[in-house]
């Protein structure tokens, strides 16, 4: 209902609002009914504790804890976990914190887990012979496989070896 003023509600912008509560709220109770005519006295109150609150609300504050690792350290986390697929969370924030990178379990686990590798169990199981030989490539050159078979108590027996450089 419109009355003698010609409108309806009085809209206030933020700031408007907050001046509003700041001075309103050094008043007294009678002093805010006696002079406040554009809105009533519990309003300015209500504004103030909403202004209050804002002040320690930090819900709207992303990024709450640690901040992200970085690039190059998420790519390593990840690398790590690739070419050792036995390794698990504790093991691979070991390794990067004798290379002086200071990590968690947890953000390992994290970064791993975004970049969809599996936790070691399964890594090692699903490890192919192609994988294998990729990450042991550098060894590989200098050894042989060989089988034997021997005579033993219950038949013969075939004995598969290896040798190796150990370098």
């Amino acid at each position: 209902m419109t009355g003698v003023t010609g409108g309806g509600r009085i809209r206030f912008t933020d700031d408007q609002r907050r001046r509003l509560a700041l001075k309103g709220r050094m008043l007294t109770h009678r002093e805010r009914e006696a002079c406040c005519q554009i809105v009533r006295p519990d309003t300015i109150l209500a504004w103030f504790r909403r202004l209050a609150a804002a002040k320690d609300d930090s819900s709207n504050i992303r990024g709450m804890g640690r901040p992200a690792k970085g690039k190059d350290v998420r790519q390593l986390v990840v690398n790590l976990a690739g070419e050792n697929p036995r390794w698990g969370y504790t093991k691979i924030r070991d390794a990067l914190r004798g290379l002086g990178i200071e990590i968690g379990r947890t953000a390992v686990g994290d970064i791993l887990g975004e970049a969809g590798v599996e936790p070691a169990p399964e890594r090692g199981r699903r490890r192919t012979w192609q994988a294998f030989i990729r990450s042991h490539i550098e060894t590989l050159y200098a050894c042989d496989f060989f089988a034997v078979e021997t005579l033993g108590v219950f038949g013969a027996v075939r004995h598969l070896v290896y040798v190796g450089s150990s370098s």
